[in-house]
């Protein structure tokens, strides 16, 4: 059986990533805090690895990365009678969702740039801290009978804001990272970069380049 064809530099590369970044968020997430919330490092890797290395190698990323998510810190979810379950699964969604939202943001033939991968780690980040605001806000008036929700303004500045702050800082870091490091050699990247600068939508031609 030949082996050649297996891309082991990307598997490699990966692996130290999904296996490495989970094991600093766990460990800073006491540490680096602003208004109670931290970075989320393997959202941020997620969405990324979706923006610059496009849809299949995001889901991949998205759904090893949420793997490892669960595993090490599944959401615990309160039900009726002051039950409490683990949501084993979600990281894995959430994250999935990150690399497919990473793919598609943008989506053209576009030099990927670290401007447009901030803004794109910005706006998934809004969605998920939303999304689970109200979904918890549901689940507690709904399901588990426990009531009580937190004014609009008190979510955005509380938790929407500072987690955009937080992981926008750390998209620069990991945009780096993805881009100079690897998982694709930087030399093979930058050339198909320089021949795939013009983002085109429509029938019409170019109306933008970046």
């Amino acid at each position: 059986m030949k082996l050649d064809g297996i891309p082991w530099r990307k598997i490699i590369v990966y692996a130290i990533y999904i296996l490495l970044i989970p094991s600093i968020q766990v460990t800073l997430s006491s540490r680096l805090t602003l208004w109670g919330q931290t970075a989320d490092l393997m959202l941020v890797f997620a969405v990324l690895t979706g923006f610059v290395y496009g849809f299949r190698e995001g889901l991949i990323a998205g759904i090893l990365m949420g793997l490892m998510r669960d595993v090490l810190a599944a959401p615990v979810i309160a039900g009726p009678k002051g039950t409490l379950s683990v949501a084993f699964g979600i990281g894995m969604l959430v994250l999935f969702l990150g690399g497919a939202f990473g793919a598609v943001f943008f989506e053209g033939r576009t030099n990927r740039n670290l401007l447009l991968g901030i803004l794109a780690v910005s706006c998934y980040t809004v969605i998920y801290k939303v999304s689970g605001n109200v979904a918890g806000a549901l689940w507690s008036s709904l399901i588990s009978g426990t009531g009580g929700s937190r004014g609009i303004w008190t979510v955005i500045r509380t938790s929407v804001l500072p987690s955009v702050l937080m992981n926008a800082i750390a998209a620069v870091i990991i945009f780096i990272l993805i881009n100079f490091l690897g998982p694709a050699p930087y030399r093979g990247k930058r050339r198909k970069d320089r021949n795939n600068k013009e983002l085109t939508y429509g029938e019409s031609g170019n109306w933008l380049t970046i």
